[in-house]
């Protein structure tokens, strides 16, 4: 598993060479046994330890979103729909520069005792993404016309269109903090992306309520639905301030990591590296979200009524999958560092404890879902024709929930170790190949309900778990 990340690179240390030149392995040369102290227990421990920073800093993204719709559906009903729509669109591109890499290749060289280098790909990273921002950029400013194209409402197209312009500005300063995100949490410094993100969720919440609906101010109805992404957009640069300000500027955490900008760093080797884990990893994701959608527009077919369960039930997923998901990355931070100090028993058994720590969850989670959905219902409606819809649907629906989660956290394993292509292909082959025809032919030939949409969507599922468990196996 360590070859994926033996590549050749320089060394930083007192004594190095200038960073163009190409000298010391990316691991060490000598494989190093698993301490006494990374025990199993231990390790889930740590990973508990490592994993809620990470769960909170999900959830503070979660919490924007959520607090722009509130917001806008105290608006107007139309305002709420422009969001949607904008959002819809400007998704299947803002995917591209969501790819979380950077953090396999910090945290090898940092556990190969050469942190300097996680520097330098944090410089190649902005780089690389800097010109694929130009290409989202475009896409979101052309969002009115693809919708009108669409035949939407031209109010609609055009609400939407200008919602997508303003947020296009926030891409730059997502993309700067989300990279110095992950180089700070490859080196378990968790600090700066929890307590600005949870600033950002707050300030959001604020400015939000004063600007767009002027509250608490009377005779005053704020400024309406074009403050809410300008307030969003603003809330990013923010965030990226905070993060900046008190733990570059003041803490100068980054310091250990950190050699200044170098041009003659970015070499096309590093360039090459970089490219060939991001741009599967970031493809992975787009052909996740448009497989969802295609997904979705099954389910519309089915009714006002199904779409709606459908809906709010993949809400409920995805909540479960921002706590899978930061014990599964945690998982891999520990896993890339220990790749990086070429210590393959120890990576292997902290892969492990992730999917072992996520399974229990999901057991857990899976239970509850099948003795009580009506309470997770309820969180959204207490509509009965919604929650009988529901109900009826609950065993599907809970192995689906489960499958889906798990399959992410298997994923993380060969993530970790840089085998990204792989994941793309098997991703795009269990999405594709077995998914969206299982829902389609299950709903057309079986049941035109969710229940057949849902072991539709389980059978896809099933078949990417046990393809990412082939390739963790082997």
């Amino acid at each position: 598993s360590g070859t994926a990340f033996v590549m050749t690179q320089d060394s930083e240390s007192p004594a190095a060479p200038p960073l163009g030149l190409e000298t010391e392995p990316f691991v060490h040369k000598t494989p190093v046994s698993l301490s006494d102290d990374d025990s199993i227990w231990s390790d889930v421990k740590d990973t508990l330890i490592l994993g809620f920073p990470i769960f909170l800093a999900m959830l503070s993204w979660v919490g924007m979103k959520t607090t722009d719709s509130a917001l806008l559906g105290h608006v107007s009903a139309d305002a709420l729909a422009a969001s949607a729509l904008s959002d819809l669109w400007t998704m299947c591109s803002a995917v591209l520069i969501q790819g979380r890499v950077l953090g396999i290749l910090c945290g090898a060289a940092v556990g190969a005792g050469n942190p300097k280098l996680a520097g330098v790909y944090l410089q190649v990273s902005y780089y690389v993404l800097g010109g694929v921002c130009v290409l989202v950029f475009a896409s979101w400013y052309v969002t009115e016309y693809v919708w009108l194209a669409f035949g939407s409402d031209p109010k609609i197209a055009h609400m939407a269109g200008s919602y997508a312009k303003i947020l296009a500005w926030s891409i730059p300063g997502q993309l700067a903090f989300a990279q110095l995100s992950q180089f700070f949490s490859a080196q378990r410094i968790m600090a700066p992306e929890v307590n600005a993100s949870s600033f950002a969720m707050l300030a959001n919440l604020v400015l939000g309520l004063v600007f767009v609906l002027g509250i608490p101010f009377p005779q005053w109805d704020g400024f309406g639905f074009v403050a809410c992404p300008t307030v969003t957009s603003i809330v990013v640069y923010v965030q990226l301030f905070v993060l900046w300000f008190f733990y570059i500027y003041i803490k100068r955490l980054h310091e250990p990591c950190w050699g200044g900008w170098d041009w003659k760093a970015m070499t096309k080797e590093r360039v090459r590296i970089f490219s060939d884990l991001y741009f599967p990893a970031a493809l992975g994701m787009a052909s996740d979200f448009w497989r969802v959608a295609v997904v979705g527009a099954v389910a519309a077919k089915l009714g006002e009524e199904e779409v709606a369960v459908f809906n709010t039930s993949y809400r409920i997923m995805w909540i479960v999958l921002i706590l899978v998901n930061a014990l599964s990355s945690a998982a891999g931070i520990k896993m890339s560092m220990r790749l990086g100090n070429m210590d393959h028993h120890g990576a292997k058994q902290a892969g492990e404890v992730g999917i072992y720590m996520s399974a229990a969850i999901l057991s857990f989670i899976g239970f509850g879902v099948v003795w009580k959905i009506r309470w997770f219902g309820r969180i959204f409606t207490n509509d009965p024709v919604f929650l009988d819809l529901f109900e009826e649907a609950k065993w599907p629906f809970m192995v689906t929930l489960i499958l889906m989660n798990l399959s992410v956290a298997i994923e993380r394993i060969p993530y970790a170790m840089g085998r990204t292509k792989e994941v793309f292909w098997l991703g795009f082959v269990a999405s594709w190949g077995a998914q969206v025809p299982a829902v389609a032919l299950l709903t057309t030939y079986w049941r035109s309900d969710l229940v057949g949409l849902y072991w539709g969507m389980a059978s896809g599922y099933a078949v990417l778990s046990i393809l990412y468990g082939y390739v963790t196996l082997t």
